[in-house]
């Protein structure tokens, strides 16, 4: 139920900002058919509510598709996605359960994380959902291989050799949901 209603309202949102798009390029069109006036945007500019119509209808499809992109793609309902590069995301379910998951659909439990264009440096959870992999993962983002430390001092000696990012510096889920999607992707995108 969660989802219709997210998706009801991400509609909702697509079309107060196919509104406003087409509104902001029809008027464009207007100001630029002005001073060329037997031009193309001059014959267009007579036909107003159709050009306006038509354009909202095309940004708003093109809205629709970018949300289920990797871009656009944020979850609907109950669930959240963070886009960390080469195609891949960080999933939660339920504002809780945060995990990764890779090419063969195997999942992977983790709680704090941090990223960079490569790999993702996370700690895991001490759940049956993972069993007895290890305390901390990187993940490869290029390609798609799981590396995991035992204990915090393992990944600690990688971490200096490597250069990866300490525990202290990993923050949890909800930190980078809310630096990836909000700001301008929050007023802008669906």
């Amino acid at each position: 139920m969660e989802v219709l209603f997210h998706f009801i309202f991400e509609l909702i949102i697509i079309s107060i900002l196919g509104t406003i798009y087409a509104t902001i390029s029809f008027i464009t069109i207007l100001i630029i058919g002005k001073f060329k006036s037997e031009s193309w945007f001059a014959r267009v500019s007579k036909k107003k509510f159709k050009l306006w119509f038509l354009s909202g209808l095309f940004i708003s499809t093109c809205l629709f598709l970018y949300m289920f992109s990797y871009w656009g793609d944020h979850g609907l309902g109950d669930t959240s996605k963070v886009p960390i590069g080469h195609f891949r995301v960080v999933n939660e379910i339920n504002s809780h359960d945060v995990y990764i998951e890779n090419e063969k659909n195997k999942q992977l439990e983790i709680k704090n994380f941090a990223y960079d264009n490569d790999n993702l440096y996370a700690q895991t959870t001490q759940s049956g959902f993972n069993g007895k992999k290890g305390d901390y993962v990187v993940w490869n983002l290029r390609t798609d291989e799981w590396t995991f430390y035992n204990t915090k001092e393992d990944y600690l000696i990688d971490a200096e050799k490597h250069h990866y990012p300490k525990p202290t510096e990993f923050k949890e889920f909800f930190e980078h949901y809310k630096r990836h999607w909000n700001g301008w992707r929050l007023w802008l995108l669906p």
